[in-house]
């Protein structure tokens, strides 16, 4: 990332509170670079240093919708062809990811989420990751930018 403007994406990006629109310039321009995606996502969905807590929730085993058939229907679905989305571990991330969505919102899983979710999953890297992340883009993180897509474009 040698040029100009990735370094100033990134010095943007790295601040406490980041511009949201400069961050959204350069990337119109330029585009995102890989290790960026993540976090220029974060701060476009003004997510940044935002806690999800999701602790409780996460620990709670019982954690259960009336549409949780379908919701497993639909992550087992998921981008089938990408190999990170067969793995079972990131299947029952997605799951209670989907199942804590409905539950704080406390609304009816609507069959697609899963697909909105996709994406900000994709954003991570597969473990073991050799090249340090800059920025922490854990389920938290996930859950944030999902939560806020959904918000902002599908409010209803």
């Amino acid at each position: 990332m040698a040029e100009a403007w990735a370094q100033d994406l990134e010095t943007e990006c790295g601040k406490a509170v980041p511009s949201a629109e400069k961050v959204r310039d350069v990337c119109r321009q330029h585009g995102v670079p890989d290790a960026l995606r993540a976090r220029a996502w974060q701060v476009l969905l003004g997510v940044v240093s935002r806690k999800a807590n999701l602790e409780t929730w996460w620990e709670d085993d019982d954690l259960e919708i009336e549409d949780l058939h379908v919701v497993k229907a639909d992550v087992i679905r998921t981008r089938q062809s990408i190999q990170k989305f067969k793995n079972g571990d990131v299947q029952k991330e997605m799951e209670k990811l989907l199942l804590i969505y409905c539950k704080r919102r406390s609304v009816k899983y609507t069959q697609g989420l899963n697909e909105l979710l996709a994406p900000f999953i994709d954003l991570r890297p597969d473990p073991p990751h050799p090249t340090p992340q800059p920025y922490p883009y854990d389920r938290n993180e996930i859950f944030n930018s999902f939560y806020a897509l959904v918000h902002k474009f599908l409010p209803n």
